[in-house]
């Protein structure tokens, strides 16, 4: 970024005295002498090819020399100014140019300005200086620099004035440029809310905004010219800044969009998005740097409220799709339970109900006739029966035996059942944030056992697809949550929708480096309205629903790296519910 309008400056005004200091001895070494003819007529000629216009006057102000020069710069003929004076020569032009009346004005004031200086110098002998503007016909402006001073004989004697024009209209230009581009640069450092500064190559400022010197509760802005980070700021970040800013001159290469955190004496933290560039000359080399720096203090605010935020519902999250989970295993708990409970009703009526009293009967009714047994069993009409009737007791304990062993065994079926899932659970629970390999079938098998109750009362028919066998790195529980939550949502929507061949199918694909679970019912359907909402925390359409399950199971989705989505063509049509997971968790920042 180029700067040194100072510099430029004070070399135009040095030009300019020189200038003026060779125009006052031109005119002092030109005096005006009684040569012989051929060395006028050499004078002239040299008069008439000098780059500058050069112009001669009597005592009464009558132009009586004038160089072509002076003709190309007035864009006149030498006619136009010979033996006139300068109001003549401004009625003439008008009279020729049909001038409007601005620049008549300037005309008359000019060439009454000139006739002032004329009489100025033909009394005192001093020597003037100054610029005349001039807008020409084709209405291009044109600046020209004057010196004028007296004209003199031989003797000294004061006979006239003379005088040189420099055209000055490029440097005008370049001034005028400068003069805006100065005014639009401190319009941007005054107006601007963010931090501007100049440094040079010890990173000492040298210019600043209005916003950075308020960062540093400055009043004035020399309060800050001269001074570094080191000044103001903690000694960390200064050193930070220094080394970035040093880096800069050394190699030319900028920095762009480099977030600082800014600690200040007062232990203020302040945080800045800062871009830095070389600043350069106009010959190109780097005399220091130039900074912009907005002040972000608010956003890294927002942001890490809106990250404690984020942690802390994404702990709610997860805690409601544990309790989701835990719910389903204590509803399947309670299936099982409910089983154990019918299965003991069973055993217990039978015991009440059981033939085995009856054999107490029969033994003590032989025992009565121990001494005439035989007898008693050949010819009394009641012993003749106890033979028959042991044969039928008999087979009647048989019977109640083997009623009693299976539900012995379908209590023990169950009670392993509970054991089973309360493991399961306990295994889940167990792995929280810790990645393991699995087949994505296996979780979705466990998904499955977790409901299998809840399916089997509700007589909903179960279908298993598993195109491919995927296996993934991953955190077991959170695909559990996820699982458990789409499986049991489904069941709910077979089950409202009052149709008897209710139907869940499971697939399990692969694609690519991604896992595919698919959760397919033909329940209720879900309304378009609903799709775009139904993730959304807290929103429910079941009565005894809570509005956790499927926000906590989408939240868990994008924190494995995978993604949660839906498909319904509408109310009465099923839905299909889409789980996409990496084959290895996704890479976190450090």
């Amino acid at each position: 970024m180029p700067i040194g309008g100072n510099g430029r400056q004070r070399l135009k005004k040095r030009t300019m005295k020189e200038a003026e200091r060779n125009g006052n001895a031109l005119m002092e070494s030109h005096v005006l002498e009684h040569s012989p003819r051929a060395a006028r007529a050499s004078e002239h000629l040299l008069i008439d090819q000098l780059p500058v216009g050069i112009f001669q006057k009597d005592r009464e102000g009558r132009f009586t020399l004038v160089n072509s020069r002076f003709c190309r710069l007035k864009r006149a003929a030498a006619a136009d100014y010979l033996g006139k004076t300068a109001q003549e020569v401004a009625a003439g032009r008008k009279a020729v140019n049909g001038s409007v009346q601005a620049e008549s004005a300037r005309e008359a004031r000019l060439s009454s300005e000139g006739a002032r200086h004329h009489e100025h110098i033909m009394r005192t002998g001093e020597t003037i200086a100054g610029e005349e503007y001039y807008s020409n016909v084709d209405g291009k402006e044109q600046y020209l620099h004057a010196i004028k001073g007296p004209l003199r004989d031989a003797d000294g004697a004061i006979i006239g004035t003379q005088g040189i024009l420099l055209d000055i209209t490029e440097r005008k230009r370049t001034e005028e440029q400068l003069a805006s581009e100065r005014s639009l640069l401190r319009a941007l450092l005054d107006s601007s809310t963010d931090s501007i500064y100049f440094k040079d190559l010890q990173s000492r400022f040298i210019r600043n905004s209005t916003a950075h010197i308020r960062l540093f509760n400055l009043a004035k802005p020399e309060d800050l010219i001269g001074k570094s980070d080191f000044d103001f700021q903690g000694a960390e970040h200064a050193r930070k800044a220094f080394e970035d800013e040093q880096e800069i001159i050394r190699t030319g290469r900028p920095i762009i969009d480099k977030t600082e955190k800014e600690v200040w004496p007062d232990g203020r933290v302040t945080w800045a998005l800062t871009s830095k560039m070389p600043l350069t000359d106009d010959a190109g080399d780097i005399i220091g740097t130039v900074g912009i720096s907005k002040n972000i203090t608010a956003i890294k605010e927002a942001e890490a409220k809106v990250e404690a935020l984020h942690k802390q519902l994404l702990a709610t999250s997860r805690q409601a799709g544990m309790a989701e989970v835990a719910t389903s295993v204590l509803h399947n708990v309670g299936n099982v339970l409910n089983s154990v409970n019918v299965s003991s009703s069973l055993l217990l009526d039978e015991a009440k109900n059981s033939r085995v009293s009856f054999l107490g009967k029969v033994v003590a009714l032989l025992n009565e006739h121990n001494g005439d047994l035989g007898a008693y069993m050949a010819e009394d009409p009641k012993g003749r029966q106890l033979p028959g009737y042991l044969t039928l007791l008999c087979e009647e304990l048989t019977s109640e035996q083997r009623r009693t062993v299976a539900e012995l065994e379908s209590i023990r079926q169950n009670i392993e059942h509970v054991k089973e899932i309360v493991a399961m659970q306990q295994n889940y629970a167990k792995v929280y944030g810790v990645t393991e390999t699995v087949k994505v079938t296996e979780l979705v098998e466990d998904a499955l056992r977790m409901n299998v109750g809840a399916l089997a009362r509700h007589e909903v028919e179960l279908i298993r697809e598993y195109i491919d066998e995927p296996t993934v790195n991953i955190e077991k529980h959170k695909v559990l949550q996820i699982l458990v939550n789409l499986i049991g949502n489904a069941k709910y929507a077979c089950e409202a929708s009052g149709r008897k061949d209710k139907k869940i199918t499971v697939k399990v694909f692969q694609r690519d480096q991604w896992a595919g679970i698919v959760v397919i019912d033909n329940g209720i359907g879900i309304p378009p309205e609903n799709q775009t909402r139904i993730f959304n925390h807290g929103f429910t359409t079941r009565k005894d629903g809570h509005g956790f399950g499927l926000h906590s199971g989408a939240l868990a989705a994008k924190e494995l790296g995978g993604t949660l989505t839906i498909q319904s063509e509408g109310t009465g049509k099923g839905a299909t519910f889409i789980v996409e997971l990496p084959l290895e968790p996704p890479k976190r920042d450090s």
